[in-house]
């Protein structure tokens, strides 16, 4: 049966307002902002976009307050980005919110997220005739969990992969809360400070071998593949059967970190909708070319300004021949 959509991105949209600072504050103390931007933002939101930029078919479910402004600058961002707006549910009663993020010379960031309507998506507005129409689902950082579980379920059901990037929001809810939603999951990708946060651990660089030895029981959830990104390092990749380290590639000068995650996210989900194989070989492809467009993205104020578009992305991958990635 023909998909009308690769992939629906499933969590928040927000605004980002971008606040550069030269340190960040202490206890009682106070710092001068040299310079604020506001942008379309969201994790989930970002994926979508990045996806839409890569050229695949991507559509955006979440929920914004109706007819507000930051909803309407959200709507009028995904409709440039060729991101389907179909799927969104609107709130009467909560209005679109925003993200406060503090960017510091270093391009170390603070992010400070009031997600408004956008945590108000309920599972009765996950509805298995909509998400049928996707090959792949894709989950991203709500705090409200049940939607996410819902659309688990019916990806499973359907035989639809499930990608989860569930951002700090869900991991701080602790490993039985988040395990109800990993057992519904296909793939499972976490920043090295979530997985220390689940797996409960002061260890904030971690190894590949602490991680092979502590994350047997996510894949006794059911969990297919386990991600950990790992900044500079890279990324650190588990299945049941196989494991490997997979490098960062080389960035000349980081600007920004904000939605590298999500822009990793994308590139991801791209390489993985060529083939739709657990294949290890092919998934470490995958990652790569997740970190290709992530470290594109950091090279850029803001989550969205460095993705590449389709000809540029194209191009890439038309020199690389994708054996070389």
């Amino acid at each position: 049966m023909s998909k009308k959509y690769d992939v629906i991105c499933i969590g928040a949209a927000l605004v980002d307002m971008i606040a550069k600072v030269e340190r960040h504050p202490q206890e009682d103390d106070e710092v001068f902002v040299s310079d604020l931007t506001i942008f379309s933002g969201g994790a989930a939101a970002n994926t979508a976009f990045a996806c839409a930029s890569l050229g695949l078919k991507s559509a955006f479910l979440g929920k914004l307050g109706r007819g507000d402004a930051f909803g309407s600058k959200i709507l009028d961002d995904f409709k440039k980005g060729r991101v389907s707006v179909d799927l969104i549910k609107y709130s009467d009663d909560q209005k679109t919110r925003s993200a406060y993020v503090a960017l510091n010379e270093k391009a170390d960031r603070r992010i400070y997220a009031h997600s408004g309507a956008a945590n108000y998506l309920s599972e009765n507005e996950i509805k298995s005739g909509e998400l049928s129409k996707a090959k792949v689902i894709y989950l991203s950082s709500l705090k409200n969990m049940k939607p996410f579980i819902k659309a688990g379920i019916i990806g499973k059901k359907m035989g639809i992969p499930v990608i989860l990037n569930p951002g700090m929001l869900i991991i701080d809810q602790g490993y039985e809360s988040s395990s109800l939603l990993f057992k519904n999951i296909d793939i499972l990708i976490l920043s090295q400070k979530e997985y220390s946060t689940l797996m409960k651990t002061d260890k904030l660089k971690l190894s590949p071998s602490f991680i092979v030895q502590t994350s047997n029981k996510l894949f006794e959830l059911g969990i297919r593949v386990l991600i950990v990104t790992l900044g500079s390092k890279g990324a650190f990749m588990q299945t049941e059967d196989n494991f490997d380290a997979i490098p960062a590639i080389k960035i000349e000068a980081v600007v920004d970190t904000t939605g590298a995650g999500d822009a990793f996210s994308a590139g991801f989900v791209y390489g993985f909708l060529q083939n739709l194989s657990f294949d290890f070989e092919r998934l470490k492809n995958d990652v790569k070319i997740g970190h290709y467009i992530a470290g594109k993205c950091i090279q850029e104020l803001g989550a969205r300004n460095g993705i590449i578009n389709q000809e540029e992305f194209n191009d890439f991958l038309e020199k690389t021949k994708w054996k070389d990635l």
